[in-house]
């Protein structure tokens, strides 16, 4: 099969798998030999192992980061943005964040490859929430609000922390003064199904440093 042919019967597709092909050539020889070549000539981009997208089609996409923010969620199910992404999207994190961040049921992996690096935390199936929908394409993509992301940074950071300090709080360089009481309330309502009273101690110190006389 020539690739103009595939374009014509799957151009549309913003992702695709290796069993996606087979439909249009099941002889094992030849897929595997076209693909390679594909790859080889920078027709094909491969996300992770049988996962593509065509190259053409993603270098034609004015918004490439929303582009992006659709793979991640399709190359782990299921999962949602949020933890340093989605933080640095409300301007949360004083430091740039080099990857793509998402929570997920799953185990936590990293995938690499040239469009990015896609970085997957494990979360409890419990506190798999607090994410909205917006759509690429007509096609939805998972996000964390600004409260559940910082949930999110807070649990995985301090989980199987003890006794946290003052300075390990300020060593996040958080911008605490672009959350208010009211969304850190939020934070906070997050961890109350927690058995484990880490993170609990961690975000009553957080108030008590930030919104302790706030209103």
């Amino acid at each position: 099969m020539k690739l103009e042919e595939l374009k014509l019967k799957m151009g549309k597709l913003l992702v695709f798998d290796k069993e996606t092909i087979r439909n249009f050539e099941n002889r094992k020889d030849i897929l595997d030999a076209n693909i390679k070549y594909w790859l080889k000539k920078e027709e094909l981009i491969a996300l992770k192992k049988g996962i593509y997208v065509f190259n053409d089609r993603y270098q034609r996409e004015n918004d490439k980061s929303i582009y992006l923010e659709y793979l991640s969620n399709q190359l782990i199910k299921p999962s949602y943005l949020s933890v340093e992404y989605v933080l640095a999207k409300y301007q949360l994190l004083s430091e740039p964040v080099n990857a793509l961040t998402a929570v997920t049921v799953k185990t936590t992996r990293e995938i690499i490859n040239s469009l990015g690096v896609f970085r997957y935390y494990s979360i409890t199936p419990s506190l798999f929430l607090g994410y909205t929908v917006k759509y690429f394409n007509s096609n939805p993509i998972l996000e964390a609000t600004k409260e559940k992301a910082l949930f999110d940074f807070l649990y995985f950071r301090f989980l199987k922390t003890k006794n946290v300090s003052e300075a390990e709080v300020e060593n996040l360089r958080i911008n605490w003064e672009s959350l208010s009481k009211k969304e850190f309330l939020k934070v906070k309502s997050y961890a109350t199904s927690l058995k484990s009273s880490k993170v609990k101690n961690v975000l009553k110190l957080i108030e008590k440093m930030y919104y302790e006389g706030n209103t």
